[in-house]
């Protein structure tokens, strides 16, 4: 579960950088789905350009937890 977090952490980073206002961003190629237990909300993150680092996609990650689950654009490897 903790893999799982950091996974999730780190795509949510992704996502703060990933994603510009007033820009289209390129469909998503592949989705990951993250199962999640109970855990705090975080703060929403500045949007960004969008850009994935090499060997990254765009794509969706999807986090289940037990109030249903949130889908995340991000640059996905």
């Amino acid at each position: 579960m903790a893999a799982s977090l950091a996974a999730a952490g780190v795509s949510g980073a992704a996502v703060a950088v990933a994603v510009s206002a007033g820009s289209e961003p390129p469909p998503p190629q592949k989705t990951v789905t993250v199962n999640v237990e109970n855990g705090a909300t975080g703060p929403t993150g500045p949007t960004g350009a969008v850009s994935c680092p090499s060997g990254f996609v765009p794509g969706d990650v999807v986090i289940n937890h037990p109030g249903g689950h949130v889908t995340i654009y991000g640059c996905i490897q």
